[in-house]
């Protein structure tokens, strides 16, 4: 019994030795921007102050590289800086498309800072974002990119898979983008793909649906719609309750299976989907004709922009040995055929229009 005390002992002694932190008496760093300031960069970080009511607040400063983040912050401020709950990194346009190596590199570095933080493109200043946050509950912007994940078209990621694309192989970068939309409300306005380090191709939401569905599992869009126009110019919207694919690539052809579970919203009044079996069908296969042929479209925009946001190349790489990075993005990703095929399944029925 003797030899159990002593590691008992030693086990206390060591969690006393941790440096405890009263949760007022420290700045929580809650969101992060960076934006390009000539040859420094400007940098804003909102942190959360722990009163009778929580708020939000702003601290701005300049530096010439992100490690000097902390130190900008701190000489700031009364309390010590901690980031260690920091949850948004906002990055403007600018420094996307100049590169984003110095942050992969902040971030793989810095043990503080969680790999559940999200990285945010924005076509705004990341100060503007951050200000704008001052205006909502602490939280608000991690939440809204959450949300938007969870229920909506925005494809999952956060800092861990990001850093996992930017220093491995097989698979490019895609982040978020948020701006500030005509009224003023902070809004997701699509995802943007990397080459490298740098900002290729920015794409809307609806780009980010498809990505989704190409890449994430058991999707459900309870709070977000799609909706197109058939060949007759009629709208068509649903919402997509489940998902599954199923992706096979060689080095000659990806073949690409969607299963959906669609909640029909408006329909072409014409067809009579209720009772007509016929009708039912005909408009079971416009749905999927037109998701295949806009999925399939935006496959070969990526590979004409020799960029891979879906991991095609992590697929190959997976079945081959002798897989090589360089030989598949010149020789076997450029000359790649698709083919996607959609089956849905309408599980409820809106009113036709």
């Amino acid at each position: 019994m003797r030899k159990y005390v002593l590691p008992l002992v030693l086990c206390f002694a060591l969690n006393g030795c941790a440096k405890a932190q009263i949760i007022d008496r420290i700045k929580l760093i809650e969101s992060i921007g960076y934006d390009s300031q000539g040859e420094a960069y400007k940098i804003s970080g909102t942190y959360c102050a722990y009163d009778k009511k929580v708020k939000l607040f702003l601290l701005e400063g300049q530096v010439h590289s992100f490690n000097e983040v902390l130190t900008s912050f701190t000489s700031q401020s009364d309390h010590p800086i901690a980031i260690g709950q920091l949850r948004t990194i906002v990055i403007s346009e600018q420094i996307a498309r100049r590169g984003v190596t110095e942050i992969a590199n902040t971030l793989v570095r810095d043990p503080h800072i969680s790999n559940r933080a999200t990285l945010v493109i924005t076509t705004n200043q990341a100060s503007e974002i951050l200000d704008e946050t001052l205006r909502f509950p602490p939280v608000y912007l991690s939440n809204l990119l959450k949300q938007n994940m969870d229920t909506g078209s925005l494809p999952f990621t956060n800092g861990h898979i990001f850093l996992d694309q930017y220093f491995g192989e097989g698979q490019d970068v895609f982040l978020p983008i948020v701006a500030i939309g005509p009224r003023g409300i902070l809004q997701l306005n699509g995802v943007g793909v990397f080459k490298g380090d740098q900002l290729k191709l920015t794409l809307p939401n609806k780009a980010g649906l498809f990505i989704k569905l190409l890449i994430d599992d058991d999707v459900g869009l309870q709070s977000s719609t799609y909706d197109f126009k058939n060949d007759q110019d009629k709208q068509i919207t649903f919402k997509i309750i489940r998902s599954k694919h199923n992706i096979i690539v060689t080095n000659e052809k990806v073949v690409i299976s969607l299963k959906l579970d669609l909640d029909l919203g408006d329909y072409p009044v014409s067809l009579n989907v209720f009772e007509n079996t016929h009708d039912r069908n005909a408009l079971t296969q416009q749905i999927e004709h037109h998701l295949s042929v806009e999925i399939k479209a935006l496959l070969e925009q990526f590979q004409k922009n020799l960029v891979d946001p879906i991991g095609i190349g992590n697929l190959l790489r997976s079945r081959e040995r002798n897989w090589n990075e360089p030989a598949f993005a010149a020789r076997v990703y450029p000359n790649l055929k698709f083919d996607v095929q959609t089956e849905v399944k309408i599980l409820s029925l809106g009113v036709g229009h």
